[in-house]
């Protein structure tokens, strides 16, 4: 149970500072302009690549974790 836990937290920090460092946000931008070339308002959207990228590199450092725990786990007992 401790050992889930301890993943996940771990996981979960460790996979986003990988992918703030590694994952190049390149979002996209539209910008709203009126009948004299001012910009009215801006919209910025999030790129799905980037959280879905993101996402699979969370969960397979909170795995690779998860398994090191265990593997750690198992060499103690023996």
């Amino acid at each position: 149970m401790k050992k889930g836990w301890v993943s996940l937290i771990s996981g979960l920090i460790l996979g986003l500072i990988i992918s703030f460092f590694t994952l190049d946000y390149n979002g996209w931008k539209v910008q709203r302009i009126g009948e004299k070339g001012e910009v009215i308002n801006t919209i910025n959207e999030l790129d799905f690549d980037l959280i879905t990228n993101c996402f699979f590199i969370v969960l397979i450092s909170i795995l690779v974790i998860y398994i090191l725990l265990t593997v750690l786990e198992k060499i103690r007992k023996t």
